[in-house]
């Protein structure tokens, strides 16, 4: 079962990041991008907003279910932030 078949579909927020997003990231891109890893200084994917600002990159390597849970994620994220500037 990958990490994206162990969760609904995110929410919105830090909730989601940590329930949805987090293991996903951390079952495909650790050590590099988890603390003490060569990339976390320049991206640390722990962080929602380093995620949020770097949609594609992060997508990259991510495929099927995996990859799908964090587009809904993100698309999420775009939507909040469009609803808060009306």
């Amino acid at each position: 079962m990958t990490p994206a078949a162990a969760v609904g579909a995110p929410a919105i927020g830090a909730a989601a990041f940590t329930a949805a997003v987090r293991p996903i990231l951390v079952a495909h891109c650790a050590p590099c991008h988890e603390a003490g890893g060569k990339m976390y200084e320049r991206l640390p994917f722990d962080r929602a907003e380093t995620i949020a600002s770097h949609r594609e990159g992060v997508l990259r390597r991510l495929k099927g279910d995996d990859r799908a849970a964090v587009e809904r994620w993100l698309d999420a994220q775009e939507r909040e932030a469009g609803a808060g500037t009306r």
